[in-house]
């Protein structure tokens, strides 16, 4: 390497010559220092694999968690219960209707009036209202009921109605019609669905 150096030298003129033969150098240099680090890399892996391992006894706790299971349960059967043929020892149903009549949306109410109609209906102990902390988030909309029935023809009369708007049904508005549950009496009415 030594002679092709000094040809070079003499050849190409100074610093473009140092320059190659720097290049060379580094670039050998380089090669023999990747060389030596997977030598050690190999050497290492091997040292590992040939670490013998210690003969400890096992962890108590942690065999007696490697080793528990649920117990067997037997199922016990119990005869049932004789019943009365008399109908007074039946137990009493109560099937409650949910009544929902669509409405038209008048307009909402804000402000101290919300805040009126909310309140009243929490003194009579509505069981509908959200907590307080939330009124703000639901809205209270004032509308009236469709003048049809069911079947077409022209049914009740429409009928003034206030009801709660809850958040996730959305932002009403005058002119959108909703689905409103009618609630018993003291009882705010809920919107439960949209019909736009």
């Amino acid at each position: 390497m030594g002679c092709m150096s000094f040809a070079l030298c003499g050849c190409l003129g100074g610093t473009v010559a140092q320059q190659l033969v720097r290049s060379m150098l580094m670039h050998g240099a380089d090669k023999v220092t990747g060389n030596a680090l997977e030598a050690k890399e190999k050497s290492d892996k091997l040292a590992a694999q040939k670490i013998p391992l210690k003969d400890t006894p096992p962890d108590p706790y942690k065999l007696a968690f490697i080793n528990s299971a649920f117990e067997t349960i037997t199922p016990q059967v119990e005869p049932l219960p004789q019943q009365v043929a008399g109908e007074d020892d039946q137990p009493v149903q109560i099937i409650q209707e949910t009544r929902l009549v669509q409405v038209e949306v008048w307009n909402l109410l804000v402000g101290d009036e919300k805040m009126r109609v909310l309140e009243k209906a929490r003194l009579q102990g509505s069981t509908e209202l959200p907590p307080k902390n939330e009124w703000q988030q639901w809205q209270v909309a004032v509308g009236a009921t469709d003048a049809t029935s069911s079947n077409g023809k022209a049914g009740k009369p429409s009928q003034e109605i206030t009801f709660l708007v809850p958040p996730e049904i959305g932002k009403m508005h005058s002119g959108i019609k909703a689905l409103v549950e009618l609630s018993n009496v003291g009882e705010l009415n809920v919107a439960r669905y949209t019909s736009n």
